[in-house]
């Protein structure tokens, strides 16, 4: 019991270091770098996701304006 309680303490002493981010736990000149560039990925993957939503809903209102219109006309030649 005392073994892993040692073992315990150990860990929870090395959470705040586990925790930190990589600008807190890598110093250095490399890790302002770094940093940026992990912002930059951030912010294109935002930027390609909302691409992602814009094509999605664009593509499903041309297919549902087209099958209208193709409704229509087939409606239009019954009447």
């Amino acid at each position: 019991m005392k073994a892993f309680c040692a073992a315990l303490l150990a860990l929870l002493l090395q959470a705040g270091p586990l925790l930190a981010c990589a600008g807190c736990r890598e110093p250095g000149e490399d890790v302002e770098a770094s940093t940026i560039m992990a912002g930059v990925g951030l912010s294109w993957s935002v930027l390609f996701m909302l691409a992602f939503v814009l094509v999605l809903g664009g593509g499903l209102s041309a297919f549902m304006w087209k099958t209208v219109k193709d409704v229509d006309a087939r409606n239009a030649g019954n009447e």
